[in-house]
Order: structure tokens, then sequence, then C-alpha cells
């Protein structure tokens, strides 16, 4: 006779119950099982965000819900950048960061199904929709980066996005090129090439060919929730500029004028930079005058 256990049966993730494609594990290649997963993610979704699931699929509501975070700690592959205006952080708490982790794994693992069995219908279009929009918020280009490639190399020529939807996310992918990979040459070859012409991105890249930081500061002033995470790549980048520009032409300027320039505060400015410039009231003092 057995003996029945007194140990709890494990709980077990329901989005930890199925394996990554590339590892063997092929329980996501079937199509109704693909679909019953992405409910399951976007159901994890909205309990990390407390959206309600109203059955828009858009991840808006990850910045707000987010907007206290930090995932430098616990986010696999990602990588801080300054925290100047605009950034987007969130809750320290181990839970959440668990979450977050099994989250990304969950989009990874069924992206990697719909590449393996070869589906580019309407749900793979909008399970890499609502991929690209999750993790381009999460700042994890692991995620997002693959995924608008496939999305334009693979289901756009299988299945043309709509107008609406290719403008937006090839201005991602531009906004990508230009900020976080520093490829300008890149960005304007794909531009070209899918006759890309939007008067905000094409601002964006404007500024950052000419280093223009007042323009692009302005441009993000205007931009949305995953326009504006994409473009918090480049502000480690334009504010140097900012700094040397600064240093170069001024004996002195008015503190908010320095700090709206290079989206940094005084202290922070001046402990990133090593600077040895002084504050000298509202003033910071760029250069002494040598007397003679």
């Amino acid at each position: 006779m057995e003996v029945p256990s007194r140990l709890k049966p494990a709980v077990v993730d329901p989005l930890d119950n199925v394996g990554l494609v590339s590892k063997g594990d092929k329980s996501l290649l079937d199509y109704t099982t693909q679909e019953s997963y992405f409910d399951g993610i976007k159901n994890r979704y909205h309990s990390l965000t407390g959206a309600a699931a109203n059955g828009k699929e858009e991840a808006p509501t990850l910045a707000s819900a987010f907007d206290s975070l930090s995932l430098t700690q616990h986010v696999p592959g990602h990588h801080s950048g300054s925290k100047a205006e605009g950034s987007f952080s969130v809750a320290t708490t181990a839970a959440t960061a668990s979450g977050l982790n099994t989250l990304i794994m969950a989009m990874r693992k069924l992206r990697e199904a719909i590449v393996a069995s070869a589906r580019q219908d309407a749900f793979a279009k909008n399970v890499y929709n609502f991929v690209i929009r999750t993790t381009i918020v999460l700042r994890h280009p692991e995620s997002y980066h693959p995924a608008i490639l496939h999305l334009f190399r693979r289901l756009h020529l299988a299945s043309p996005l709509s107008q609406e939807q290719a403008t937006e996310f090839l201005g991602y992918w531009l906004l990508d090129l230009a900020c976080r990979q520093q490829d300008l040459a890149g960005a304007l070859r794909i531009r070209n090439f899918y006759r890309y012409r939007t008067e905000k991105v094409d601002t964006i890249l404007s500024a950052l060919i000419h280093g223009n930081w007042v323009i692009l500061r302005s441009a993000k002033r205007g931009a949305d929730v995953y326009e504006t995470s994409l473009m918090q790549w480049a502000d480690e980048r334009m504010a140097n500029h900012a700094t040397q520009c600064i240093g170069k032409s001024y004996l002195s300027l008015p503190k908010e004028y320095v700090e709206r320039c290079t989206g940094l505060r005084w202290g922070e400015l001046k402990e990133q930079k090593k600077l040895p410039w002084m504050l000298d009231g509202e003033t910071i003092v760029i250069r002494q005058v040598k007397k003679r």
C-alpha cells in the first residue's frame, strides 16, 4: 500500500511549464498551444501592471505602472543608461523582479516557437507587436530588436502590416538604430528603403546627425512612451556633447540653462562628468578669467 506524501505539491508557474524550442522543447509548436500560452502572457502582463484586461494589448500602462522602478539589477541583459528626464524605472521588490524575468523569458519562448513553426498569420503579428511594445518600455533590446527584424523581414512580407502599424514599428526601428546602436547611416538606409517619412522621426534623426540637443529635447517632449524610451539611449551621448560645447564656448551660464541643455541636475552633472566647474549662487562658473 502506497503511503501518501505529506509534502505539498510544488507550485509551478504555467509560463515555466514549457521550455525553449532551441533547447529541444516542442510543446509550443502547436498553434493552439501558442494561442493559450499568449493568453497566459497577457494575463501576467495585466497582473504586473494592474491594467484591466479590456482587449487592448498595447502596453502604455506599463510605463505608468513601472514609473518608480529600476530594472538595472533585475532584468537579464538590461543595459542601464543615463537617468535623464523622461527616464523609466520599476519597483525593486523581489516579486516584481521575478515576474518581469518570467514575462521576458515567456515572450522569448513564444517568439522562438512562432519562428520554428513558420507561423506568419495575424496571430504571429499580434504577438510580435505586443512583444516589441512591451520590451521597448522595459528597455530590453535583446527582445525587441530581433522581434522588429523578424516583423519586417518575414511577417510583413508574408502578410503586410497596415500603414499605421508599418509607420509605428518602422519608427521604432529607426530610433533604435540611431539612438541605441548609434548607426545613423543604417537608420537613413532603412528610412530610404521603406520610403519612410514622418516629421517627428525625421526631426529626431536630423538633431542626432547635427548634435542639436535643443531640438532633440524639444522632440522628446512630444514623443510617446515608446519613442521616449528609445530616445533615452542617446541621453548620455547628447549630454556629453552639450557639456563639451558649453565648456568650450562660455565663461559662465545660469544653472537652470545648463541643466536644461544637458538633461541633468547640477549635482549629477558635476559628479558624472567630473567637471571642474563651480557653482556661484545660481550661476555656473565654467572658466575663470585669467588675471594679467
